[in-house]
């Protein structure tokens, strides 16, 4: 799903993320699929069915087309709480993005990029603009905006470009001429120098909101940080005169800057300093942020210093940090809830999940095991639970079930051959794999609860299944049975507790996505 952007220069991905989730919204009428039709070149013809509607009576959305990914999925989607749908493909030497409300006629064109450059994009808080960053060599950037579904304007081009619902920020960046820093509004109408060919600038920050930039001007024997607003006449001095500052970036409430640096070129390590100034709150070796809490109230830290690392959480408020973890490896696995975070920690062949509350203030230890690897970690918030799949030294997996706020885990399945997760809710898991290692695949369900036993749901599906989606009661799924390649599957449908056989629906398709109509069944892992 197309979430909220977390840095001023992309949007990465703090936690391994997967979807298996019907992007679901109220439809005009019907219940609706999004089906494609892939050829022996890999080719595919996408289609808009209604559920129960002869074949004859589909609608062709595009042709021989070629597939990527965008949007975390593949070639099509509904897009969240609308009627809309979202297309997105390689033709020829493009590669284009369209959309139509259910009942057009055809696809309107949203944008066109060329299919060797590097496309970003992601959807605003209300799913009716998309923001768009080309990229082509990573020097040469064209930032665009679609509003309410219309053809996306290119709002910036430079050396590096950003842009969000509040605007694109466009930089050039000279060694003789020095940096340039725009800012330009959503509608294109208005733009606003920040830095007009400054010289000596060292990176350039700005806010979510881009109300406020932060810049470090260093001649190679200091560093100084500056402030500015847009429009304001000039920047003002920011904090203390560093000998060097490391990284620096603005904390969740768009005003706190953090910056990681030295004071004294004879120092040696580097410290934590909040706006620039005042005494350290840390000093390592190196310091760098892992992650903010969706609020913006925290900040975890890591550090790393003779071959340990620690974790650390910054309380806005209070501007205090609280150690959580001190180990020879430490990561931040992600904020998974509005109050917890998850951390994992290794120390030889041990591994450890901790779920941490926001302040620091608890830390629950979820999972200590010294004979698996932690593989994935995944949060059913149906369930609001999270799975954890294992590995061990024989390449078995394990899955291991717990709640974040209690040392309640178990395992729900242990030392199969293979298992590959697809999606849940807050009663059933839908996973394929195999139990032993001459086991054909196979389809399976199971029940979220200590000693349940997996149901098989479908053995005919020898390269494996994907793209399941819930029906709207949650009793039966939706999905592809990969019998070969892309050319050789099939859409079916079960009950998802076994009682009945697959029922066939339509023979070398591949469900991309579905939409019910009538109650939303947003229920999904991530």
């Amino acid at each position: 799903m197309m979430r909220k952007k977390q840095t001023p220069l992309t949007w990465p991905i703090l936690l391994l993320l997967l979807t298996a989730v019907a992007l679901l919204a109220a439809c005009s009428a019907g219940d609706h699929l999004l089906l494609a039709e892939f050829n022996d070149d890999g080719e595919a013809e996408i289609f808009l069915a209604e559920l129960g509607q002869a074949e004859s009576e589909w609608q062709t959305l595009a042709e021989d087309v070629q597939r990527t990914f965008l949007f975390e999925s593949e070639l099509a989607a509904f897009v969240p709480e609308t009627n809309r749908i979202l297309l997105w493909y390689v033709d020829g030497n493009d590669l284009r993005v369209e959309q139509l409300e259910i009942g057009d006629e055809a696809p309107a064109e949203v944008l066109e990029a060329d299919a060797d450059a590097r496309l970003f994009a992601e959807m605003g808080p209300d799913a009716d603009d998309i923001y768009f960053i080309e990229a082509e060599n990573f020097d040469n950037y064209r930032c665009y905006i679609s509003q309410d579904g219309a053809e996306a304007e290119r709002l910036a081009r430079g050396e590096l470009c950003f842009v969000n619902e509040n605007g694109a920020v466009q930089s050039e960046f000279d060694r003789d001429d020095g940096t340039t820093v725009t800012l330009i509004s959503p509608d294109g109408e208005d733009e606003t120098v920040i830095l007009d060919e400054a010289e000596d600038i060292w990176n350039v920050r700005y806010n979510e909101e881009l109300t406020l930039f932060a810049y470090v001007e260093f001649d190679g024997d200091e560093a100084q940080m500056f402030l500015i607003e847009p429009g304001a006449e000039e920047e003002e001095e920011f904090g203390e005169e560093f000998a060097f500052i490391d990284n620096f970036g603005f904390l969740g409430d768009g005003e706190t800057v953090y910056a990681v640096g030295m004071l004294d070129e004879d120092d040696d390590e580097v410290g934590l300093f909040i706006n620039a100034a005042g005494d350290a709150l840390l000093e390592a070796e190196e310091i760098t942020l892992a992650g903010q809490s969706e609020d913006g109230d925290y900040a975890v830290f890591l550090t790393e210093e003779d071959d340990e690392m620690a974790a650390f959480v910054y309380n806005l408020a209070e501007g205090t940090v609280t150690e959580i973890a001190e180990e020879p490896s430490v990561s931040l696995m992600g904020f998974l809830t509005e109050d917890r975070f998850l951390l994992r920690t290794e120390n030889d062949d041990e591994d450890v999940l901790l779920s941490v509350s926001n302040d620091g203030s608890e830390v629950i230890e979820l999972l200590e095991t010294d004979d698996h690897d932690v593989l994935f970690t995944y949060m059913n918030e149906a369930a609001e639970q999270l799975l954890v799949q294992l590995t061990d030294d024989e390449g078995t997996d394990t899955l291991y079930i717990t709640s974040l706020a209690a040392e309640d885990g178990y395992f729900l399945l242990e030392e199969w051959s293979s298992i590959t997760i697809l999606a849940a809710t807050d009663e059933h898991l839908i996973f394929f794999g195999r139990e032993d290692e001459d086991d054909d695949r196979a389809l399976y369900s199971i029940t979220w609860a200590e000693d349940s036993s997996e149901t098989e749901l479908d053995d005919d599906g020898e390269f494996g299944f994907r793209g399941v989606f819930f029906a709207a009661d949650g009793r039966s799924i939706y999905y592809t049975a990969m019998e070969d390649g892309l050319d050789d599957t099939e859409v079916r449908r079960v009950p998802v507790d076994g009682s009945e056989s697959p029922e066939d629906l339509y023979r070398d398709m591949v469900l991309l996505d579905v939409i019910w109509a009538g109650e939303p069944n947003l229920q999904f892992l991530r």
